[in-house]
């Protein structure tokens, strides 16, 4: 059975943009998407220089002045001038801001689990294939155009 490349992606679309809202929803509220994406960057490829951060959050400098700004008064990031270049600025996740990241993702998971529990083995097994297709398309570079 052949399956449409262009209707799969039209059904799944809008159910990843739901799923992804609704799990951004259970969240603490304190962080908007967009500090909560930096943080998240900081977290995993930090420390980085403001421009990096700009760059891979695809901010203006303005932007991502005011979100560093946000994340360093609520103590979730801290700055740190490099050793080498005095004038460079770094900026790192926290052990706060760990712990906000790690309380935020067991929220996400624990929502997420209490509703797979609700499916049989055979769904759970499609989610579980899905899961890994998914990481595969968007580890993956994009096709060549």
């Amino acid at each position: 059975m052949a399956h449409d490349p262009s209707e799969i992606a039209n059904r799944l679309r809008p159910a990843v943009f739901r799923m992804a809202r609704v799990l951004r929803q259970q969240d603490d509220g304190a962080l908007s998407a967009t500090l909560g994406q930096a943080l998240v960057t900081i977290a995993l490829e930090g420390p980085l220089t403001m421009k990096q951060l700009a760059q891979r959050e695809q901010l203006s400098p303005p932007s991502i002045t005011k979100v560093v700004e946000r994340l360093e008064a609520e103590q979730l990031i801290a700055r740190e001038t490099d050793a080498a270049d005095r004038r460079v600025c770094r900026v790192r996740i926290t052990g706060r801001g760990r712990r906000r990241l790690e309380q935020n993702r067991a929220r996400r998971t624990e929502w997420l689990a209490d509703r797979f529990a609700t499916l049989d083995d055979d769904e759970l097994a499609a989610l579980a294939r899905a899961a890994e297709l998914l990481h595969r398309l968007t580890d993956a570079p994009p096709p060549a155009s």
